[in-house]
């Protein structure tokens, strides 16, 4: 049976259910026989077009709705953000700012655990197989955990676009930006220390504390003391800044020395789920998600998480909705519901 008559009959079933009627029930609404009706539900007979006509008002749906499968996916150049790491290449397809953009949805950078919806396959790097139909999204890059909460601040402001995360370090998440792969990159540094992103604009996020994470009853206080113990240490990929911190703080001591350094956790709760669940003994994240993860925290720095826009694109209505989003209470509201997050800086122009 081809997959489009099998999606046709299955819309066209699901419509019926829908409804409450039998499949003898639907015939008689439309003058065929049941007989018909359940060759078109099993994807072996196409309806006419008066049929078709009249199965669409009986059942409250167009003949678009239930009979149509859209336009076949084409090849389009678009630029993915990252090799597949699956065999399907299954991704989502963002525009931003007019350049088509495929975010992977498989391999360990995928966001959110389970299976999300796909618009496209990446065939390679510089090409995907897929619809021109998803236009919407605001594409952020970083590593903040609760970049999420931008979803629900972005419908609470009136905003239809759909939220789409790309989790990586700061110095990855800026380097995207300035390729123009993403309409927002999120970076955080130690508070008050000076910074400069020419051809950006920053607005402040949050406020948090970076530092040391372990198990309550085994704390780690300092990284040499635990150096010496056999400690592992569940590390940060090159270029986050969570690295970039440890790499300051572990003195005259070669990376070799530390076992687990090696080790690459894409972000600050997977971190803190690696202690957690005895996979590492300690790690560098932030207080919110080693409080998340029921951990003990030794403070390293005092950071602030900012969003970073590009200056060229302050009239877009991509910005504009990013910035609605960032005004809204809501999104004050849940960002201070989260222990070891300060609102302070929200909306600010850093």
């Amino acid at each position: 049976m081809a997959e489009t008559g099998a999606s046709q009959g299955r819309r066209l079933r699901l419509a019926r259910l829908a409804r409450g009627w039998s499949q003898s029930e639907l015939a008689e609404q439309c003058g065929v026989s049941r007989q018909a009706v359940a060759g078109m539900e099993a994807g072996n007979w196409q309806p006419s077009l008066p049929v078709a006509i009249r199965m669409g008002s009986a059942l409250g749906r167009s003949v678009e709705a239930l009979f149509s499968d859209g336009d076949p996916p084409e090849l389009l150049p678009a630029t993915a953000l990252a090799e597949p790491s699956g065999p399907s290449g299954r991704a989502q397809l963002v525009e931003v700012f007019g350049r088509l953009v495929a975010v992977p949805q498989e391999g360990p950078l995928a966001a959110v655990p389970g299976f999300g919806p796909s618009d496209c396959q990446i065939q390679a790097r510089d090409s995907v197989l897929g619809r021109r139909s998803r236009s919407s999204d605001l594409l952020v890059a970083g590593c903040d955990p609760a970049l999420p909460l931008l979803a629900e601040a972005l419908r609470a402001s009136g905003s239809q676009r759909r939220l789409t995360w790309w989790p990586c370090g700061s110095a990855r998440a800026a380097q995207l930006l300035q390729d123009q792969l993403v309409h927002c990159a999120a970076i955080h540094h130690p508070t008050g220390e000076r910074w400069e992103a020419p051809g950006h604009t920053a607005i402040g996020f949050a406020r948090w504390r970076e530092g040391l994470v372990s198990r309550p009853g085994e704390e780690v206080v300092e990284i040499a003391a635990a150096a010496r113990q056999g400690l592992r240490i569940a590390n940060r990929e090159p270029g986050s800044e969570a690295r970039q911190l440890l790499d300051q703080t572990i003195g005259g001591l070669a990376p070799g020395e530390i076992p687990g350094y090696q080790s690459q956790y894409r972000g600050h709760l997977p971190v803190a789920t690696a202690v957690a669940d005895r996979g590492a003994d300690y790690g560098v994240a932030t207080e919110a998600a080693g409080l998340a993860s029921g951990l003990s925290f030794v403070e390293l720095t005092e950071e602030d998480s900012l969003i970073l826009l590009p200056t060229d694109r302050a009239g877009s209505q991509e910005v504009a909705d990013l910035l609605a989003a960032l005004a809204h209470r809501s999104l004050a509201e849940q960002l201070g519901s989260i222990p070891g997050y300060s609102t302070a800086i929200l909306g600010e122009e850093m």
